[in-house]
């Protein structure tokens, strides 16, 4: 007889729903008992297999039932989002929290895999005894909680979009190529009405080349926090009715979930389709690849990035993006007289292999629609913003590249997103990002 049709299952199933009376929005009162039994089964034959002792009276059973009984009491517990991520870790080696998000760093004594399983007991049915974990050192682990009570369902949403605006605000602080691999989210128990879930991120289907790690001390919070509120404010401004896509918003989800486990065509054509949303927007067609650079330029050219070499790498990676989305083959020695023209890309008697140096010309592109997002955000902010996305509600008439032709204009607008980031105490992200290092290596930079 399966056990769901035993009277004593059947009258505890009847006990919780009949002392729970909220459990019907759990999604139905008898799926969520069900699930709840479930784990409490499954915990009493793991507890009382490993102890070897299979009395309903014994502690193993006795602490099951306790647990349970604290979960339809209402008692509150935690649901926990655990997110791998690369590239991001504790410049102390050791955990470390920031504005309610753990920091901890993979190594030889601290275990990723043991941590979710004490954070989600129930983690390890998630991911089916093998989890699989893409190998982009140095990773960590970033777990974000939030307390809850009765048996509802309780998404991950939340906590989910909360890593993602943290994972944005450090890659747009320091440059790091920050990425998720893969989250778990489910309860911080073992019997509950929730079962855990596990979400792969990356693709992870090719290796990438190169690398910028982010050492975090602990101190960063208010800066990221600043950052990310000037973001949020941005894309409140770039909505409202009739709007069915945002350019900006649209360029900003580009970059935030950008995938360097892809092919090199797919990330440049990626990057590329995020800095025309954020520099052109919308109905700017005509003269694409001049009008970007220029515009590019303008904004971003400094003493770190000159701007003959930046409108010059701009252009050759704009090529090399036209020649993947407009079809046809991609000659080698085309492809490698592309890759000798941008600055930062090894030569050909360094490394041979174009894909390698490829990853160069990529990181490149990453990094000027970073700070492209940031000029772009500054200069719609303010109380009177040169470029802002709308004017009493509609599309602002700005016209931008008449604007930078003049010297004094280009000079102001440069100034301007400089000094409102330096005004929120995180002017070292208008700074082009240090070179990055190869990905095989063992140190950084």
């Amino acid at each position: 007889m399966p056990i769901k049709a035993l009277p004593e299952y059947v009258r505890l199933e009847k006990a919780i729903i009949d002392a729970v009376p909220n459990i019907d929005r759990a999604g139905g009162a008898g799926s969520a008992a069900s699930i709840l039994l479930t784990s409490l089964l499954e915990w009493c034959v793991q507890k009382c297999s490993s102890a070897g002792d299979y009395d309903p009276n014994g502690p193993e059973v006795s602490a099951a039932i306790a647990q349970l009984v604290q979960v339809v009491s209402g008692q509150p517990y935690e649901i926990v989002l655990a997110r791998q991520v690369s590239h991001l870790v504790p410049a102390s080696g050791t955990e470390i929290e920031i504005d309610g998000i753990t920091l901890f760093p993979e190594g030889r004594t601290s275990d990723m895999t043991l941590r979710i399983l004490k954070e989600i007991p129930d983690a390890d049915h998630a991911w089916k005894r093998y989890l699989k974990k893409p190998y982009r050192p140095p990773h960590a682990l970033l777990i974000v909680r939030k307390q809850v009570s009765g048996l509802e369902y309780f998404g991950g949403g939340d906590l989910a979009q909360k890593l993602d605006q943290f994972q944005l605000g450090v890659c747009l602080l320091t440059g790091a190529n920050v990425q998720g691999s893969y989250q778990v989210f489910g309860p911080n128990r073992k019997i509950s009405a929730q079962p855990a879930s596990l979400e792969m991120l990356a693709r992870d289907t090719d290796v990438t080349t190169t690398r910028r790690t982010a050492r975090l001390d602990g101190t960063e919070g208010p800066a990221i926090a600043a950052l990310i509120t000037l973001v949020d404010e941005a894309q409140s401004k770039t909505g409202g009715e009739g709007i069915w896509l945002s350019s900006f918003r649209e360029a900003l989800d580009r970059f935030a979930h950008f995938d360097d486990t892809t092919p090199y065509t797919e990330q440049l054509v990626s990057l590329a389709t995020s800095l025309e949303g954020v520099m052109l927007g919308t109905n700017e067609g005509e003269g694409l690849t001049l009008r970007l650079c220029t515009r590019v330029t303008a904004l971003l050219a400094n003493d770190d990035d000159p701007a003959g070499e930046l409108f010059e790498d701009l252009k050759q990676l704009y090529n090399l993006r036209s020649n993947i989305v407009h079809g046809g083959e991609v000659l080698e020695s085309t492809l490698n007289k592309n890759l000798k023209a941008i600055n930062c890309v090894p030569g050909i008697e360094e490394e041979e292999n174009p894909l390698v140096r490829l990853g160069y010309a990529v990181d490149r592109l990453r990094d000027i629609v970073r700070r492209s997002i940031l000029a772009r955000t500054c200069l719609a902010s303010g109380k009177e913003p040169p470029w802002p996305f709308k004017e009493k509600g509609k599309p602002s008439k700005v016209k931008v590249d008449a604007e930078l032709s003049d010297d004094d204009t280009r000079a102001i607008w440069r100034a301007y997103w400089r000094d409102m980031l330096d005004s929120l105490g995180v002017g070292v992200a208008a700074a082009r990002s240090r070179p990055p290092v190869f990905s095989l290596t063992s140190y950084d930079s």
